[in-house]
């Protein structure tokens, strides 16, 4: 089998936020045919690799044992935290590349650095272990074991293949939302067809960029971050009540009084202990920003009928599907219409009228909040669009309930997208 590297192109870059150095990069190949990357780093930095053949990606699944020598038999050193000082990753392609071959010889290795404060785009959080760190990837396309999965929604056979796919089921992907410094219009214009009262229009500034689930959690994900009794489904988790998540409001665990406290016991505080990180809900503002991916419409893909970003169907039903089917958003995100309405942490009341940075909601109803996305879209047998969902699955559309509440009258399921800062916690650092 032929393997030679006459072409060597090697990407150094680094982020722009708190910029960690990456020097003395090489890579070299022996007649074992073992690749060699060597470097050196200035700070402990997150440490994303590709390698490509004549610049196209052979796929994260095809460098598994990519490992470093002295480092434990199982561990994979790349796209993760790695220390300041020297590092030698090393890679036998024989053993895992089907049909190895660098066509023409040619193949790049891409070694990128990324500060703490400015990781990656995308992070994996691994439920089987308390002591996983998290993986990181420059983009969706990097995620071994497939990537991210999606299929026809008539295909049945395609759809039941997910239910076992572990980004729905036992880990969990986060897409990091660009919200620093950005000026936004948050709300309804007073000239959007099915605008309601109380979604005032207004500019929003988010003050710092932060990650958020790909998907509504999955009763698997329920199971298995939430530590709550669930049964294994690919499906969203849609009887959750805001108080089990966070805690009573009576119990001092009061959104913003209390800011992102919650009590002992609640599904966010298991999710916390096992993960390391401060998940919670998101504000509203940070829910609807996340959702528009940088659109203006009643919906995320601009369109006038929410045809491929909502559920619709002729029964009206309360069927629950397999998260992921329908089209993403600009930024990745699924199911951001309809499906499982989907707590934020903001307590009811009225949008300000002015600009506003970092918006934390009213105040004074604490035992109320609000929930976004809307229920799940549903057609008449004429194949007309229901009045009421077209209303409630807009991007701006806001409605709230008690925080006991797991469903509406209507049989409607509340559910969770969670949320977590981007600036990496203390015991990664």
């Amino acid at each position: 089998m032929k393997c030679v590297a006459t072409c060597l192109a090697l990407a150094v870059s680094a982020s722009a936020f708190a910029v960690p150095e990456l020097t003395g990069l090489t890579v070299n190949q022996d007649g074992a045919k073992v690749l060699t990357v060597s470097f050196s780093l200035s700070e402990k930095a997150v440490v994303t690799m590709d390698i490509l053949t004549n610049g196209v990606s052979i796929g994260a699944d095809n460098y598994r044992t990519l490992r470093e020598p002295l480092s434990p038999k199982d561990e994979f050193p790349a796209n993760r935290i790695a220390a300041a000082g020297p590092h030698v990753w090393m890679w036998r392609p024989t053993r895992e590349w089907p049909g190895y071959k660098f066509e023409n010889g040619e193949f790049s290795v891409e070694v990128k650095a990324w500060s703490l404060d400015a990781p990656p785009d995308y992070m994996v959080l691994d439920s089987s272990s308390v002591s996983n760190a998290p993986a990181f990837y420059a983009k969706a396309e990097d995620l071994p074991e497939g990537g991210i999965k999606t299929a026809d929604p008539e295909d049945a056979d395609a759809v039941a293949a997910l239910a076992d796919d572990v980004y729905r089921k036992s880990k969990l992907v986060l897409r990091k939302i660009p919200a620093a410094g950005v000026k936004w219009r948050m709300g309804a214009p007073v000239d959007e067809y099915w605008r309601r009262d109380g979604e005032t229009a207004h500019y929003v500034t988010l003050t710092n960029d932060y990650y958020v689930s790909i998907y509504p959690l999955t009763f698997s994900q329920s199971k298995r971050f939430l530590g709550l009794a669930e049964t294994d489904s690919a499906s969203p988790k849609y009887n959750l009540a805001f108080s089990s998540a966070r805690g009573e409001s009576v119990a001092g665990q009061t959104w913003p009084t209390d800011g992102h406290a919650v009590l002992a016991g609640s599904a966010f505080a298991y999710m916390r202990d096992r993960t390391g990180f401060r998940f919670d809900f998101l504000t509203e503002a940070e829910w609807e920003y996340a959702c528009r991916a940088g659109t203006e419409g009643r919906w995320n893909d601009n369109s006038d009928y929410p045809t491929d970003v909502a559920w619709c169907n002729y029964t009206g039903s309360a069927k629950n599907h397999v998260v992921g089917l329908l089209k993403p958003n600009a930024w990745g995100l699924y199911d951001m219409h309809g499906l499982v309405q989907e707590w934020v942490l903001d307590q009811f009341g009225a949008y300000p009228d002015e600009p506003v940075v970092a918006p934390v909601g009213a105040t004074g109803n604490p035992t109320r909040h609000i929930l976004r996305g809307g229920p799940r879209a549903v057609k008449d047998g004429n194949g007309s669009y229901n009045y009421s969902v077209q209303i409630s699955t807009r991007s701006a559309y806001r409605v709230d309930e008690a925080e006991s509440s797991r469903q509406d009258g209507n049989n409607n399921g509340f559910g969770a997208r969670v949320g977590c800062p981007a600036s990496l916690p203390a015991w990664l650092r």
